[in-house]
């Protein structure tokens, strides 16, 4: 577990409840897959990323698609969100079947060498996991070369082709 993710778990275990947990974590988890959009799409002058990244309605969705969240820790994140708007909406109703489903999805997605015990389920626990897989991959996608802007690549043949379409629909 890298930095970041300690002092989530942390600042997350010194809440007095599940649901402050779930209240508090879940926004701090969206702003990380905000971060991991940025880290992953490549800054371009002609596009807004920063606007459609501060906009987007769903940016674990985003993350997902870009392919650094597994099915699993998707479905995971998904029920967790799931848990604290049920939660929000009718507290102090049991959520232990949303719970069980969450940590069912986190399970089946972490690598197979590694099997959580049987123990009770925990979305504080899963919260945390999901904050420091996500801040692992951040870390390698930062210490990654980003490729460069489109606006500077020029690939060979690209103006024959746009003047041979452009030659072909004229006619």
């Amino acid at each position: 577990m890298n930095e970041g993710a300690r002092t989530f778990a942390a600042q997350l275990a010194a809440l007095p409840s599940p649901s402050a947990r779930l209240q508090w974590g879940l926004p701090e988890l969206d702003a990380l897959y905000r971060e991991l959009i940025r880290a992953a799409v490549p800054a371009n002058p002609q596009f807004e990323r920063e606007r459609i990244i501060a906009q987007a309605p769903c940016p674990r969705e985003l993350v997902f698609l870009l392919g650094l969240l597994s099915e699993g820790e998707n479905e995971a994140a998904l029920l967790l969100e799931l848990i604290a708007r049920a939660n929000a909406a009718q507290p102090g109703e049991p959520l232990g079947h949303l719970l069980d489903e969450a940590w069912y999805y986190l399970r089946t997605s972490i690598d197979t060498g590694w099997q959580l015990d049987d123990g009770e389920p925990s979305a504080s626990a899963a919260l945390a996991y999901l904050a420091g897989v996500l801040s692992q991959r951040l870390e390698r996608l930062r210490a990654s070369i980003p490729p460069p802007a489109l606006a500077a690549r020029q690939e060979s043949g690209q103006a024959d082709l746009l003047r041979s379409l452009r030659a072909e629909f004229r006619r």
